[in-house]
């Protein structure tokens, strides 16, 4: 994993080759989406100026798809196989996204992922399966004990790709 949160699909145009260096990749298993589907506005005090209300979308849907084509195909051309995590879900009150937007990325990213034969982990799924009892209200991030069962199922994936 980078050293450094990968951010939207933009972020990720500019730095997936670096990211990958010159390295052998059996499996790569990756997301983008929750930065993608946030509103900022810089004139926002919130943490990354988040601002729902008169923020501008990070990436438009349409931007966010082709984005992802592009990913796809320099992530292809690694020999790996590749795993698509859809994105997880974004709960009422969160600041700076709407709820139920994951879900209209989450399609977009399916279009991508199906037309180039990459798998899908479905990791929104299964977050919902215990949405209350590991994600923390009104945010996008999980417990601890949150995380530990999301990395449960990234792992059973993973291992899985590698047999």
């Amino acid at each position: 994993r980078p050293g450094a949160n990968c951010g939207d699909t933009r972020m990720g145009l500019v730095g997936l080759q670096k990211w990958l260096g010159t390295n052998h990749w059996d499996v790569i298993h990756f997301n983008w989406g929750l930065w993608d589907l946030c509103y900022r506005n810089p004139k926002s005090e919130s943490q990354g100026h988040r601002d729902k209300v008169n923020g501008k979308l990070s990436t438009p849907l349409e931007d966010y798809e082709k984005n992802l084509r592009e990913l796809v195909t320099t992530m292809k051309a690694t020999g790996a196989k590749l795993i698509w995590c859809n994105t997880t879900p974004v709960p009422e009150g969160s600041d700076g996204r709407i709820a139920g937007d994951e879900l209209k990325y989450n399609e977009a990213a399916a279009r991508v992922m199906t037309s180039a034969g990459v798998s899908t982990d479905d990791l929104c799924a299964h977050a919902n399966a215990k949405l209350k009892d590991v994600q923390l209200p009104a945010n996008v991030h999980y417990s601890n004990d949150g995380y530990k069962y999301l990395a449960e199922k990234v792992a059973a994936e993973i291992e899985k790709a590698l047999k």
